[in-house]
């Protein structure tokens, strides 16, 4: 059977949830948001999130479900609702019946930043936090637990005295290939942000999306084979992080870590990428996020986790800045979790990568996306 890879966006209006799957069935989730209810505010049926991590995740050998690595971008609601139902923390030693009853995903790894230490992190990140205090602990008490699985955490960035540790931390510019015990063949990230900078004590508690995780996910299908798709991630980060992206990437010869074939647009296509809000007030998009852009390859995607986007004032999401994306990508490029496969009732956006290339397995309705015709070929290399 042909090796292929999955990354799944779920529709989780604006908020953020992403599953990759490998062909070796390793896990990546990265955030979080898991609702309850059968329709939101406007009518649209709430997906099961849960129920399909269940079906995708594998099961240790005690049968417990769980995820080889966890990815918290950044301690929002937005980004972490639902963790403290669906998420076992704790020694995994100590998984009950009771866990198991509730299917509670044990996480083999767990990546967060030093913003999920401090003390006003929303409520639905506490639980969150106590864990990452655990594994913390763990780490000075007992440095070989704390690299087992359900104990093993990194810090991405800095800790409080601007400093890493190793074992521990992950900082901007290290290229990783190791999770959850396991080095893998398929992907490797590469680490651009948060930035020393912007992990100051008081800077950072004033402005959370600043301290977004960014990092570009590199696949292979083959052990040392050539990469064949690129997908970035950056949380909340506004334009003023990613200008450091672009800058730092650049000055350092590093052009081929901001390469790009599905980009998911940060906060949600809000305008915040592309200059200040309010937009009425900030118009022009600011040239280094349009030079950022510049490095899709053929065929890239844009992807919009968000509500349905309509002509308004909305920010996010936003009219404007999703213009600005179908100006790069072209319009059957550019896709909205919303209203994948039905508006009313959306499905994830599920891309395969094959050795040709990304491919949707469920496209969004023509009409949905404004097009007409078959759905875009492969992104290739």
């Amino acid at each position: 059977m042909a090796q292929k890879h999955i990354i799944k966006f779920y529709p989780v209006d604006n908020a953020d949830n992403t599953l990759i799957k490998l062909s070796d069935d390793s896990t990546i989730q990265i955030d979080c948001q898991i609702r309850d209810g059968e329709e939101n505010s406007s009518g649209v049926k709430i997906y099961d999130v849960k129920k399909d991590l269940l079906k995708e995740l594998k099961k240790d050998s005690n049968k417990n479900p769980f995820v080889d690595l966890f990815v918290l971008s950044h301690p929002h609601k937005d980004h972490c609702l639902g963790f403290e139902n669906n998420y076992y923390c704790g020694d995994p030693d100590d998984y009950s019946d009771d866990n198991r009853k509730k299917d509670e995903i044990i996480i083999g790894e767990l990546w967060v930043t030093q913003q999920i230490f401090l003390h006003d992190v929303c409520q639905q990140a506490v639980l969150i936090r106590k864990e990452a205090k655990r594994r913390r602990q763990l780490f000075e008490d007992d440095p070989k637990k704390a690299d087992t699985y359900g104990n093993r955490m990194r810090i991405i960035g800095y800790n409080d005295q601007d400093k890493t540790v190793e074992g521990l931390h992950y900082a901007p510019s290290d290229i990783v290939n190791k999770f959850n015990g396991k080095v893998s063949d398929f992907i490797e990230f590469f680490i651009h942000a948060p930035f020393k900078s912007d992990l100051v004590i008081g800077k950072a508690e004033k402005d959370h999306n600043s301290t977004s995780i960014i990092f570009q996910a590199s696949f292979r299908l083959t052990k040392g084979g050539s990469i064949k798709t690129r997908a970035f991630f950056g949380g909340d980060a506004d334009h003023y992080i990613w200008e450091k992206v672009l800058r730092i990437s650049e000055n350092n010869n590093n052009q081929d870590k901001l390469k790009w074939d599905i980009f998911l647009s940060p906060h949600h296509c809000s305008w915040s990428f592309f200059n200040d809000r309010p937009y009425e007030d900030n118009k022009t998009p600011k040239d280094y996020a349009l030079e950022l852009l510049d490095y899709k390859q053929k065929n890239a995607y844009v992807v919009a986790s968000c509500v349905k986007i309509e002509d308004d004032d909305n920010n996010p999401p936003h009219h404007q800045a999703k213009e600005q994306y179908v100006k790069k990508v072209t319009a059957g490029y550019f896709r909205n979790t919303a209203i994948n496969k039905s508006s009313k009732a959306p499905e994830p956006l599920e891309f395969i990568i094959e050795d040709d290339g990304i491919k949707l397995t469920k496209a969004e309705s023509a009409a949905a996306i404004g097009i007409l015709g078959s759905t875009p070929p492969r992104a290739g290399r």
